[in-house]
């Protein structure tokens, strides 16, 4: 499965941009939106049958499990300006000057600005691939919404695109999107 993708600055963009996709026949099955959390996402979903995922909520809900695949522990909220852990025995650090395995970390924000971020690692299990996760990742960071069109395994040719791909990245474009992926 494969995603357009488009980043939109305001929840209207996102509801036109959800609602425009429906029409041009993708179901809200094949939409996918990411927010950075509730805040960012209550008027998308209240006005569209689309639900919006929060990142926040995932990254944290992982890192409470355990499960976010970085070895960091008690990350403290995007914004917040200082990020604190504890890398788990037997993980790389990634973060912070910690020299080795087990050291206490401190850098900036783990959940945005790292290669391989929990944030990161949630659009990738969520179906965004390649640069365009790094790229979401820093887009949902500074608020954008995130919507993605699933335009199955969709390829052009020479002439006009009449895929999928095609079809969505026309909305996007008309609505508005600051950048197309």
């Amino acid at each position: 499965m494969a995603y357009e993708i488009g980043i939109f600055h305001t929840e209207q963009q996102a509801i036109n941009a959800v609602q425009a996709l429906e029409a041009e026949g993708f179901s809200n099955h094949a939409i996918k939106v990411f927010a950075k959390d509730r805040e960012h996402s209550h008027r998308v979903e209240a006005e569209t049958d689309v639900h919006a995922d929060e990142l926040n909520e995932i990254t944290a809900a992982r890192d409470q499990a355990g499960e976010d695949g970085d070895g960091l522990i008690g990350i403290v909220g995007p914004g917040a300006g200082v990020v604190a852990g504890t890398y788990l025995a037997g993980t790389p650090s990634a973060v912070g000057a910690a020299p080795y395995y087990g050291a206490p970390a401190i850098g900036g924000s783990a959940v945005f600005g790292d290669d391989d971020s929990p944030m990161e690692s949630a659009l990738r299990d969520l179906g965004i691939t390649g640069d365009a996760a790094t790229t979401c990742r820093d887009a949902i960071a500074e608020g954008a919404i995130i919507v993605a069109a699933d335009i199955g395994n969709a390829s052009g040719n020479d002439g006009p695109n009449l895929t999928a791909a095609g079809s969505a990245e026309a909305v996007f474009r008309r609505i508005g999107a600051s950048a197309v992926l």
